[in-house]
């Protein structure tokens, strides 16, 4: 957290629970500027109000987010397979079939048993 509010890429990271594991990364490279401006100020804000929020041992992971897509796959109703492209089946959140974890992990599941299940 500290190189990101200093402007600075890291080169190393601290130790972390995240499995597949890390890689340093410029988060200047990631997000637009209006963004980052947006995340430095919003942090530097709560480092202010709250005692050993920014630390040097603080990461930030990015890039997760939490948007639905705003279109949905074609699948069919029986087989689950997109009607183009046997063998894809469109499922979860970024196929427009679900609109957060647990709706996307049930979508999943759903798909998972029909590709078991066989033609």
């Amino acid at each position: 957290m500290t190189d990101f509010l200093g402007g600075r890429p890291s080169s190393t990271l601290g130790s972390s629970s995240y499995r597949p594991g890390l890689t340093p990364a410029s988060l200047d490279d990631v997000f637009p500027g209006f963004v980052v401006a947006a995340l430095r100020e919003g942090l530097q804000s709560v480092g202010n109000r709250m005692r050993r929020f920014v630390h040097p041992d603080a990461l930030l992971i990015a890039a997760e987010t939490r948007t639905s897509s705003p279109v949905r796959l074609l699948r069919d109703t029986e087989t689950l397979q997109s009607p183009g492209a046997a063998g894809l089946y469109p499922a979860g959140e970024g196929a427009g079939y679900a609109g957060g974890i647990v709706s996307a992990a049930l979508d999943g599941a759903r798909i998972a048993e029909r590709i078991v299940a066989g033609p």
